[in-house]
């Protein structure tokens, strides 16, 4: 098959292209997977009293109160570091209540069909790169036995 010289070097820029796109988007999937979490703070049980480690509500910093004030009523807030040293080894007392909590596996995230994305683009790029260069080479007369 006989491409123009300047369609082969097009479809070859193209698969660069979609090559380097692709790398891209996987690379910047991985960061976010690495950056981001997966965890959720949440009310276990509100109790009159318990054994663990009771924190009182005006001990929390602003930050803390506002995850609190999110979580108290059922809701779940993101698990980040500071999220997880208070709530998940303490527990806080608020109006007369003693609540603790749980921290859950929210696995429902977007960065994995991203990835899956970024991995196929990567290929077809690279695929359509090699096989311009294959299909240009190739001539089919070539390859016609003698009768």
């Amino acid at each position: 098959m006989s491409f123009p010289p300047r369609l082969r070097t097009a479809l070859q820029a193209m698969g660069i292209g979609l090559f380097i796109i692709g790398i891209a988007i996987t690379g910047s999937a991985a960061y976010s997977e690495t950056q981001s979490t997966s965890y959720l703070v949440q009310v276990d049980k509100t109790v009159s009293g318990t054994d663990e480690s009771v924190v009182s509500y005006s001990g929390l910093t602003d930050t803390e109160k506002e995850v609190f004030d999110r979580i108290k009523n059922g809701g779940a807030a993101p698990a980040k570091d500071f999220t997880l040293t208070t709530f998940a080894n303490n527990a806080v007392q608020y109006q007369g209540e003693v609540y603790t909590f749980r921290v859950t596996y929210d696995p429902v995230t977007l960065t994995i069909p991203l990835f899956v994305l970024g991995v196929v683009v990567s290929v077809s790029g690279g695929v359509l790169f090699f096989l311009i260069s294959f299909i240009t080479e190739w001539d089919p007369r070539r390859d016609i036995l003698p009768s």
